[in-house]
């Protein structure tokens, strides 16, 4: 198992790799602040990576409750 993950890993470091040398031209990119040239890839990344930032933290009150009732949940089953 521990074989497959480690190829599996391996795999998607070299499709990440080979995806930011492909996609190396830098773009122009207007933020509130300023604007700036970054690489493509760089910037796919950092959108993806704030994706899935708001992704956890909109499920972290929900993930939260539920946690809270399974505590309340175990403490009412008798011994």
């Amino acid at each position: 198992m521990r074989l497959i993950t480690l190829v599996l890993f391996l795999i998607v470091i070299a499709l990440g790799t080979l995806f930011s040398v492909l996609n190396a031209s830098p773009v122009p990119f207007d933020y509130y602040l300023g604007q700036g040239e970054f690489p493509l890839s760089l910037l796919l990344v950092a959108m993806l990576a704030c994706g899935v930032v708001l992704g956890i933290l909109s499920a972290l009150p929900l993930l939260l409750s539920l946690r809270i009732r399974l505590r309340k949940a175990l403490k009412s089953i008798p011994e």
